[in-house]
């Protein structure tokens, strides 16, 4: 008996002991995350990136095309994309910046007048309170003057942050470029790290077809939210709201970030109903920005993409909220791409360490 409890004893502090070292490694991996963002960040956007665009690829390769070429050829296409939706964002930016001390002052009316209202139904039951009691007043003091100003960043911030960006982008650049190039080998070393020589072949074979599944998800991913950004600009050409194409460009972008995305640009179409119209009109722009992503969300979404990718919805907010505490906005864009990626290369490994487990037995048999 003594053994037996030595032995569970043993057991319970080997578990506890496997316990504390992975919590260990979590909170190492999470500090080392924040630590290395500015090198970390790029880099993982970068291999996100190169796994959507492996099609693209494929296609340099199929038409003949030497990989040098191919992978050149698409990393200056999405520093191209890159270039061309900066530019069409800055005068816009600008311009959100430059009125932003009105939108705050229309914010700002609007919740006073929102305040006031329930001030008033508050003083008229105070107003009952001392009828009925004979109680006097309390005397009314008046507060401070709000003096508060929102900084506003200029162009020695600018500068400042500058050489950061651009590092930033060539080590974004380079990592690109380089898995692009040496995908095939990256998976080939990653199959003989996990399989026996005679299954290495079919187990990066394996790896390159999760990539493309991946790939696949999100280009129908990216036809959908392009798609939702149309009718998200013809509904807000409907309403009258200035410049449509960037809330359909927003609502395409943010879109990729599940959940936190579409919660913000509904808020930003509050702000901005108020500030463009009066009355219940003000909330027309967010109730249908609303609709439209909950036809995406419940119908089109689900239609197009089915079971073959479903995920915890549990599970993918952990991963975007940790993701966007580590990196912030970059964070959140990389979250969901990453989770995806990582749970198909997951089971991928653990069915070929299932076919090496079964081979394995099978050859057992055969000896035995």
């Amino acid at each position: 008996m003594a053994g037996i409890g030595a032995g569970g004893g043993t057991t319970r502090l080997d578990r506890a002991a496997q316990i504390s070292l992975i919590v260990l490694g979590v909170c190492a991996a999470a500090a080392a995350l924040q630590y290395a963002e500015s090198l970390l960040a790029p880099v993982v956007l970068a291999l996100v990136i190169g796994v959507v665009l492996s099609p693209i690829s494929d296609f340099w390769e199929r038409i003949g095309a030497p990989r040098v070429i191919g992978a050149l050829t698409s990393l200056m296409l999405t520093l191209g994309f890159v270039i061309v939706l900066v530019m069409l964002v800055q005068p816009v930016a600008f311009r959100v910046v430059s009125a932003w001390p009105t939108i705050l002052s229309e914010t700002r009316g609007t919740l006073v007048e929102l305040q006031t209202a329930f001030e008033g139904l508050r003083n008229v039951g105070q107003e009952v309170d001392r009828a009925l009691t004979g109680d006097a007043p309390p005397p009314t003091a008046a507060g401070p003057a709000d003096t508060s100003v929102i900084a506003i960043p200029d162009t020695a911030d600018a500068l400042f942050l500058a050489p950061a960006v651009l590092g930033q982008t060539a080590v974004f650049a380079g990592t690109l470029f380089f898995f692009l190039l040496t995908r095939q080998e990256v998976y080939a070393w990653i199959a003989r790290r996990i399989a026996p020589d005679t299954m290495t072949h079919d187990v990066a074979i394996r790896l390159r077809l999760a990539e493309r599944q991946v790939a696949r998800y999100f280009l129908t991913i990216t036809v959908i939210n392009t798609g939702l950004g149309v009718a998200v600009t013809a509904g807000m050409t409907a309403l009258g709201m200035p410049e449509p194409y960037v809330w359909g460009a927003a609502a395409t972008l943010l879109n990729f970030i599940l959940y936190l995305g579409p919660a913000m640009l509904f808020g930003a179409f509050v702000i901005a109903g108020m500030v463009q119209f009066d009355g219940i009109a003000s909330l027309l722009p967010a109730l249908v920005y609303g609709g439209m992503n909950l036809i995406e969300a419940q119908f089109v979404t689900p239609a197009a993409v089915g079971k073959r990718l479903s995920v915890n919805p549990l599970l993918v907010f952990l991963a975007l909220i940790a993701f966007l505490w580590f990196w912030g906005p970059l964070g959140g864009i990389v979250a969901i791409p990453l989770l995806l990626w990582a749970m198909v290369l997951a089971n991928e490994i653990r069915m070929t360490r299932d076919d090496i487990a079964a081979a394995e037995r099978e050859a057992t048999e055969i000896e035995g």
